[in-house]
């Protein structure tokens, strides 16, 4: 007879898929470190901007390099690299937005970090592969079953978020020298593909950090497609884009922030 102290198997089970490994600390720092870079772009569109985005980008790095032992683990090394030299990237790219003024190398620093964030989530689907092929090797010797796959998320999420962050990336690079809307459909159709990876993980998702978290998550990603909207339609009306684009991209990084927010609440209530 089980006691009633002690937790069953189904139990702790259920506790591991609840479970938010990320720590409290990385999940604030991610916390602020979107509120402010969100803040910063919203303020960015008025009259006297505010030069916000580059410390809310060091501190989303920092929450990330703060997280990497366990990244390391379930993702694997080369994708733990390529995503912080992308969140690097993008760090370097908020401080030349707010040092170029009205410069376009900010442009290509973000694109790429957003690539490299596409190409690191690429890896992680190839990663979920070899274990899993790594699984099935140990069954066919013979071996009890024991699941070595430290990655939930299906391939088509996976590949899904990835193209969608790499399109991102690549529409954004191009709008440079941009004469036409394709970099800006890119973009759109990048950010909507990120929210469709979002929304195929929703049922792991949701009992790990709550569905208020993922409805927030998955507007967020939505909010960075409706920034690029004005361009996707009339590239040449610049003022529309200048007005509506960092008011787009701070609310879905403030409703990014929101998701992190929740879960590190969902983790303080779950640990217990």
């Amino acid at each position: 007879m089980t006691d009633a102290k002690t937790p069953t198997d189904t139990q702790v089970q259920r506790f591991e898929t609840e479970r938010i490994h990320a720590s409290s600390t990385v999940l604030i720092l991610a916390a602020l470190g979107l509120a402010i870079w969100g803040f910063g772009r919203l303020m960015s569109a008025s009259a006297h901007p505010v030069h916000l985005p580059p410390v809310g980008a060091v501190l989303i790095v920092i929450a990330i390099v703060l997280h990497v032992d366990h990244l390391t683990f379930r993702l694997g090394r080369v994708t733990v690299v390529l995503i912080i030299l992308g969140a690097v990237l993008l760090g370097i790219g908020s401080l030349l937005y707010v040092l170029n003024d009205g410069g376009t190398t900010y442009l290509y620093f973000n694109g790429v970090g957003y690539v490299l964030g596409g190409v690191g989530v690429a890896m992680v689907a190839v990663h979920k592969e070899r274990e899993m092929q790594r699984t099935l090797d140990e069954c066919a010797k013979g071996n009890p079953y024991r699941s070595q796959v430290t990655v939930h998320a299906s391939f088509l999420s996976l590949i899904t978020a990835a193209s969608g962050l790499t399109l991102y990336g690549l529409g954004l690079m191009a709008t440079v020298n941009a004469h036409n809307r394709n970099p800006y459909i890119l973009m759109c159709g990048g950010a909507i593909l990120v929210a469709i990876g979002i929304i195929s993980h929703v049922e792991h998702l949701v009992p790990r950090i709550g569905l208020v978290a993922v409805i927030a998550a998955i507007a967020g990603a939505i909010f960075f497609a409706i920034a690029w909207i004005p361009g996707a339609l009339n590239p040449a009306n610049i003022a529309s884009s200048v007005i509506s684009t960092p008011v787009c991209l701070g609310i879905g990084a403030l409703l990014g922030a929101l998701a992190f927010l929740l879960a590190f609440l969902k983790k303080r209530s779950t640990d217990r």
